[in-house]
């Protein structure tokens, strides 16, 4: 794939990206040694396989480990006091926030600020780009 539409390729690139743990993805961006130090010009293609690779060598890695793994944190026996308390004081909450879950409407909440957000910087960016892209049309004429 070309990037011969830069939106397009950059939601590829981000679409891919998104796929894999976000260590994996820190160490592939790090121009220090990440996918930049290996490839002068970046495809779809061998971004997925630079990140595969590494994404196999950490797994082998923690296959192959000489430590024993932490054994599981054990939960803190269930107190039907707390549950009592916990269950009254949501009953006690959930009218004034006009819901029965709180955790979703935080969920929700969360997410509708990262989609403005993200609305935001796209158009942010789009507006950079054109700016710069009319300053170089300028220069030409």
């Amino acid at each position: 794939m070309k990037p011969q539409d830069p939106d397009t390729f950059v939601e590829a690139v981000a679409a891919v990206l998104s796929l894999y743990p976000f260590d994996v993805v820190r160490e592939c961006v790090d121009p220090r040694y990440g996918i930049a130090r290996k490839l002068k010009w970046l495809s779809i293609a061998e971004l997925s396989d630079w990140l595969d690779e590494r994404l196999d060598y950490y797994r082998l890695v923690a296959a192959t480990s000489p430590h024993e793994p932490r054994p599981a944190l054990q939960p803190p026996p269930a107190s039907p006091e707390m549950a009592a308390r916990l269950q009254a004081l949501v009953q006690k909450i959930a009218p004034r926030m006009q819901m029965r879950d709180p955790i979703a409407r935080r969920r929700r909440v969360h997410r509708y600020l990262s989609e403005r957000k993200l609305r935001r910087d796209r158009a942010r960016a789009l507006a950079e780009l054109d700016m710069a892209t009319a300053g170089a049309t300028e220069g030409q004429t």
